[in-house]
């Protein structure tokens, strides 16, 4: 990220900073306190501000979560800056928020793919075709990464089979469509038992697919499982 900011002149850093806990076991007043804590210890510190450094909502945190930080920002050592509130980005669109932040990364995450699906000189060094048609892919991971991007990859015509949670796996070789499997989860707040998918009993990482899309937390493909992902086109 540091690189990548750099390359196109924006404070952007490629530090990481937060908070180790769980979220589901505090209130949403707990954690509007907690959010708010830390804004004021990062700029107390000199760790944030527009021109300094402008952090990004990460696992965990949301559009609510930036909007508490560019308000305590705002509030407190940035009460003199009219640039204030762009100590963060991520927030609301009503908030300074911009169209297409959401899905950003989830969109990057497919072009990714594309650049390398559509040419036929990659595409033969793993034995597929050029194109997303009739491609199979596994999602690890629906939250803001993994549903666009599966999103993304459905509309381009490839096929979801799996995705993988913390709590289940399901699996349909007919398709999974990300819409229905997104309004359910909105619904019942997992994705454990999808009527139009069957629970999967292994490592979907591990499954036969076309493209594997790693799309949680690090460290899930390490020197013990790598060598048995199935997977032709791996973003990990």
């Amino acid at each position: 990220m540091t690189y990548k900011c750099a390359v196109v002149d924006v404070p952007f850093g490629g530090a990481k900073a937060g908070v180790k806990i769980n979220p589901a076991n505090y209130s949403e007043k707990e954690l509007e306190k907690i959010t708010r804590r830390f804004a004021v210890e990062l700029a107390k510190k000199g760790f944030i501000g527009p021109g300094i450094d402008v952090p990004a909502p990460d696992m965990g945190t949301g559009e609510r979560e930036m909007s508490w930080i560019a308000d305590t920002y705002a509030n407190t050592l940035g009460f003199n800056d009219i640039n204030a509130h762009a100590c963060i980005t991520g927030k609301p669109i009503t908030q300074g928020g911009i169209h297409g932040r959401i899905s950003a990364t989830g969109r990057g995450v497919f072009h990714g793919i594309e650049n390398f699906i559509n040419e036929a000189s990659y595409m033969s060094m793993i034995g597929l075709m050029p194109g997303f048609g009739d491609k199979t892919f596994v999602i690890q991971g629906f939250g803001n990464v993994g549903l666009h991007s599966m999103r993304y990859l459905h509309r381009a015509g490839a096929k979801c089979i799996g995705v993988k949670e913390i709590d289940a796996s399901i699996y349909n070789e007919n398709g999974i469509d990300p819409k229905e499997l997104e309004d359910y989860k909105l619904e019942h707040g997992t994705i454990s038992g999808y009527p139009k998918a069957k629970p999967y009993d292994g490592d979907l990482l591990l499954a036969e697919c076309d493209i594997l899309v790693p799309a949680a937390s690090e460290r899930q493909l390490t020197k013990e499982n790598a060598h048995e992902v199935k997977a032709k086109l791996n973003m990990y």
